[in-house]
């Protein structure tokens, strides 16, 4: 049978300060206990000395919230290898590691060895680690640009909600899944890796708003400008963070600033084209007039002159369309049925609905309110569109327009059965003088553009061949005058 713990052991375990030590006998009665646990819980050796381990009182917590004592309450292995108390003690909070165990070789031992650590310090600091980790993951999450961390692999470890937002991927679609390398064109994560190593940028292990583009994941560019460090843990590098955020926008305004100003420099040189060209026009098509009235003329000549006649109209519309498409007029915005300002249109092209066999059809609520619009402009907007719809479909169709209410925007649809547009020519068809028609001056659907930009709305197209093209327009109700 072992004894308690005597002599040099004794001296031993007084000597552990950061150590609170109460040996029990095998009727759980106080046998020893060192310095440290006298002091540290002010208790007297005479005092407590062979008396009951349950008469020191139950001053701790357990993560349960039960009270619990000095003494185990079980028989075998009592708490697992790392168990943590709680007391109160002058108005603080402290935590201990407490371990119970019998040291011997079997259960049957006669004693059991009781140590208290006070890990109060400790576990403040990992407290205080785990809020500052939170605090640091949050501010991470909640940054507007994205944010990647990968290893000198390229595989991914951080990928925040901004670069969730940018490429279109959700965290778990990413980490530990991809390289960071498949998520921009091929060569260029290779590219600014090289970049980031070479003094030639920011200086070594670090490269500052550099423009390039990452690949969503429906595949489309994105341009970005982007900054990169090196991590490191001592002297090991152990990553790059990648900090980087979307110019889309940016590019946009940009791009809209670039056409305001062209189309301003290109405005001054129409209007004085269209003032050098208009005068002679007028005057060629008027004589072409009076010749083609005349009685006598040979069938042939007249034919020439209504040609004549045709074209001049035709420049005199052209010109008319580039001073529109060069000069942005300002909507007059008034409150407007848009339903019926739909139907007015459909009755004065009605003839040439039913010339080519085109059905009209309107498809809108019965409970629309008005809003305001230019009623003018959306009525020269219905007018092409209806036009190329009717060009569209010259052995007849359906012609199908649509009105809804989309929260705080209206959403008007025109929808032909028609040729349809091929996808190599669906992405020029706001580009300036860009046409799918024979003649056609590619001014019409820059004109609808710019219209419906003036109410702060957005155009666009959606085509398939054999199958027919649809143009979306979204106004906002907001508008006021």
């Amino acid at each position: 049978m072992r004894k308690p713990p005597e002599g040099l052991f004794a001296r031993l375990l007084d000597g552990l300060t950061d150590t609170c030590t109460l040996v029990l006998d095998q009727d759980q009665r106080i046998t020893y206990a060192n310095l440290a646990f006298l002091k540290h819980f002010g208790l007297e050796w005479q005092r407590i000395s062979r008396k009951p381990c349950s008469q020191l009182g139950t001053p701790f917590t357990s993560a349960q919230s039960e009270r619990v004592g000095f003494c185990p309450t079980e028989l075998g292995p009592y708490y697992p290898g790392r168990t943590i108390l709680t007391r109160e003690q002058d108005g603080r909070k402290l935590f201990y590691e407490v371990t119970f165990y019998r040291p011997s070789d079997d259960d049957a031992g006669p004693w059991t060895v009781c140590t208290f650590r006070d890990v109060t310090h400790r576990f403040n600091l990992e407290s205080q680690l785990r809020r500052l980790d939170e605090m640091e993951r949050s501010l991470i999450q909640a940054s507007m640009d994205g944010i990647i961390v990968n290893d000198l692999l390229g595989n991914i470890l951080t990928f925040n909600q901004g670069a969730a937002r940018i490429l279109g991927y959700s965290p778990d679609e990413v980490i530990g899944k991809l390289t960071v390398s498949q998520l921009y064109p091929p060569g260029v994560a290779h590219e600014i890796k090289q970049k980031i190593y070479s003094p030639e940028f920011t200086g070594p292990g670090m490269l500052e708003n550099y423009e390039t583009s990452v690949r969503r994941r429906d595949g489309t560019l994105v341009p970005i400008w982007l900054s990169a460090r090196i991590l490191h843990e001592g002297d090991r590098e152990v990553g790059i963070v990648g900090f980087f955020r979307d110019l889309s926008e940016r590019k946009r305004l940009e791009e809209d600033l670039l056409r305001s100003e062209r189309l301003a420099s290109l405005g001054k040189m129409v209007a004085h084209i269209s003032h050098e060209i208009k005068n002679p026009l007028t005057t060629i098509g008027g004589f072409a007039g009076q010749l083609e009235r005349l009685a006598d003329l040979p069938d042939e000549a007249r034919r020439k002159l209504k040609l004549i006649r045709q074209e001049v109209q035709r420049l005199e519309k052209f010109l008319g369309d580039l001073g529109t498409f060069t000069r942005a007029t300002p909507a007059r915005k008034v409150l407007s049925d848009m339903p019926v300002l739909i139907r007015e249109v459909a009755e004065l092209m009605e003839a040439g609905f039913k010339e080519r066999g085109i059905t009209f059809q309107l498809q809108a609520p019965e409970n629309l309110d008005r809003f305001y619009f230019d009623p003018e402009q959306i009525r020269r907007v219905l007018i092409n569109l209806f036009k190329n719809a009717q060009e569209a479909m010259p052995q007849g169709g359906t012609l199908t327009v649509g009105v809804e209410l989309l929260q705080d925007q209206v959403c008007l649809t025109v929808a032909d059965t028609g040729h349809g547009i091929p996808p190599e020519h669906l992405e020029s068809l706001f580009t300036p003088f860009f046409s799918t028609k024979e003649g056609g001056t590619g001014l019409g659907l820059i004109i609808c553009r710019g219209l419906i930009e003036q109410h702060q709305g957005t155009i666009e197209m959606d085509s398939e061949v054999n199958r027919g093209t649809t143009c979306i327009i979204h106004l906002p109700l907001g508008n006021t005058p």
